[in-house]
């Protein structure tokens, strides 16, 4: 099960190797403000406390990250334990400090959509989610993800508008906290390139963005409907773009990811002038979990160095 389907089904409370070379930043070309990131969901499959036999502990997850070459981690709420406090946040800021890594994007949703049609469904996940804002900003994140309109259930416009209600209210206290918001196309139309354009054109604040994801594509389920072309998707969406999640699940012989063309996607990321994090989401079973993000990250590496 992947992060995108755990996001969907949980039921969790509101509060609840060899070493590759050490990460650079891009100094030239269309991507000199990259950093690489690697998502928790790469190790960790389930949420805090679940059944994950080759999951490891959270708070060995910034030294971990480490040594397998990363220096930004990303976090998920549902990692963290129900009962999260500051001396919890305060720990996992010591470890990462003694790591070398550094905080790059809270991964929020899941639990209340800041664009529900019910005036006090939005309220109570504005809510939840304002306290992870909080959270991010205490962790040092440079960005909160959040998504909404995952699901289908009134129509197109109706759901714009009250999605600008509650994208447009969240986003300003991340801004109060120093915090890009980005919105995740994470499926219904979320994944819709032209409803998003539309909410970021709507919200107009300079902090709120997309985080790209290469595979969450699907329109309507029963039956399944997907967006045809996710480079093109990917292309649309890239004046607002801020993060990806660089998702991978196996290799072929020569390294190359097999659903998505990462060269292509990449050529196509060049347009993102805002990008400034790919995070690193291994979901695959065929390879451990760390060969599998080390393998994501050169990935990146070498068809970024190949399209410069």
């Amino acid at each position: 099960m992947n992060r995108n389907t755990f996001l969907q089904t949980a039921t969790l409370g509101t509060v609840g190797l060899t070493s590759l070379p050490l990460l650079k930043r891009y100094d030239a070309g269309p991507f000199e403000k990259l950093e690489i990131s690697i998502t928790p969901w790469s190790l960790m499959r389930t949420g805090y406390g679940g059944d994950d036999p080759l999951g490891i502990d959270i708070f060995e997850y910034p030294r971990i990250a480490k040594s397998l070459g990363f220096d930004y981690i990303d976090h998920e709420m549902f990692h963290f334990p129900p009962d999260l406090n500051d001396k919890i946040i305060d720990q996992m800021l010591i470890n990462s400090e003694k790591a070398g890594v550094q905080s790059a994007v809270l991964l929020t949703g899941g639990v209340g959509d800041i664009g529900d049609a019910d005036l006090s469904k939005r309220k109570k996940a504005l809510k939840t989610y304002k306290f992870w804002v909080d959270v991010a900003q205490k962790l040092g994140c440079k960005a909160m993800r959040n998504v909404c309109a995952s699901y289908i259930t009134i129509p197109h416009k109706e759901k714009l508008n009250y999605a600008l209600e509650g994208v447009k209210e969240l986003g300003n206290y991340a801004g109060e906290k120093g915090l890009d918001l980005l919105i995740e196309n994470h499926n219904g139309y979320s994944s819709d390139p032209e409803w998003m354009i539309a909410l970021m054109e709507g919200v107009n604040l300079n902090n709120v963005g997309v985080l790209g994801d290469f595979t969450n594509w699907t329109l309507r389920t029963n039956p399944e409907t997907l967006y045809p072309d996710p480079y093109g998707g990917i292309d649309l969406l890239s004046p607002y773009i801020r993060a990806v999640s660089a998702k991978a699940e196996d290799f072929d012989t020569h390294g190359e990811e097999t659903t998505t063309d990462y060269k292509k996607m990449f050529g196509v990321l060049q347009k993102a002038t805002h990008l400034k994090f790919a995070g690193v989401e291994f979901f695959g079973t065929s390879i451990s979990r760390n060969e599998g993000a080390q393998k994501t990250k050169a990935l990146i590496e070498r068809v970024i160095k190949e399209i410069r």
